[in-house]
């Protein structure tokens, strides 16, 4: 669920830039303000990042380190700042997120007077993609679950150990002891030294209470076997080879229940990297252009 990196990939995989200036807007969501981006004219993808991220995980400036996006030719599109996270609102009570994160896509669609989209959403963005699916399935065009896989709650594992460590190591003012705990085992661990330092990089700036209250909210986006097979739209599960067993055994679940899907394993790639792999902006790039104007 943690995403640090950004989408270079698709970037470099757009091989006609849009030329149209780059829109940045805010919208009340139910008393929440929600901040977005878009970029360039067409059919609507709406970007969905992933916990603890914000909308530049889907392309960055270098020089002011600000949300830019660069579209496919015929696409616009919208990247959020999903509650708690960016420069959104952030409410600390976990009552404010769950399913009123995939409320604010839907919110941002009538915002922006747009009927139907695609949806990109990666580990917590596929979480809120997926609750947006089954609930208003008539908005979406098709759908792209990246590094996760909708919450189900018939088949998923609805406790999420990551938010429970973050939690703890929040309360207890000790976030080295959280990047030491979710430190991958096949790789040498960080001294506590190391890793107080890159908590003090990664989160001194963030607020992590609110993210603590967005990742108690989790359980609150799981949708039912019934409502996810109303959604009939295109799929697609994109994850690395090197991912997690928890993720895989997510995505294999749900690939029961998900109509009209297919699948893409990034090959060599963890949750972490994956989004930094040409394969998988050649998938994205490949499935929206497969399924543009359905």
């Amino acid at each position: 669920m943690r995403i640090k990196t950004t989408l270079a990939a698709l970037v470099a995989l757009c091989a006609l830039p849009i030329s149209a200036q780059a829109a940045e807007g805010t919208f009340d969501s139910n008393g929440v303000k929600i901040r977005y981006v878009t970029e360039g004219q067409g059919e609507a993808i709406v970007l969905i990042h992933g916990w603890m991220s914000d909308s530049s995980m889907w392309g960055r400036d270098a020089a002011t380190g600000e949300t830019k996006l660069t579209p496919l030719e015929g696409f616009q599109a919208i990247a959020l700042d999903c509650r708690g996270h960016g420069k959104s609102d952030k409410p600390y009570e976990p009552s404010k997120y769950g399913a009123e994160m995939a409320e604010d896509v839907v919110r941002l669609l009538d915002h922006l007077k747009i009927k139907r989209a695609h949806l990109i959403g990666y580990s917590m963005g596929a979480f809120i993609a997926g609750h947006v699916a089954a609930t208003h399935p008539d908005r979406v065009i098709s759908v792209v679950y990246g590094g996760q896989a909708p919450l189900i709650k018939e088949v998923s594992s609805l406790k999420f150990g990551e938010v429970d460590l973050f939690a703890k190591a929040v309360e207890e003012g000790d976030l080295g002891s959280y990047i030491m705990a979710v430190s991958p085992d096949d790789k040498p661990k960080p001294t506590k030294e190391q890793a107080d330092a890159y908590a003090k990089f990664l989160y001194g700036k963030k607020d992590v209470r609110a993210f603590v209250a967005a990742g108690r909210g989790f359980k609150d986006l799981a949708v039912s076997v019934d409502d996810l097979k109303k959604c009939k739209a295109p799929t697609l599960f994109i994850y690395g080879g090197n991912e997690s067993d928890y993720v895989k055994n997510c995505v294999s679940a749900a690939r029961k229940v998900v109509p009209n899907h297919e699948v893409k394993i990034v090959e060599g790639a963890d949750h972490m990297t994956t989004l930094t792999k040409p394969d998988f902006g050649a998938a994205l790039v490949g499935f929206l252009m497969a399924n543009k104007g359905k």
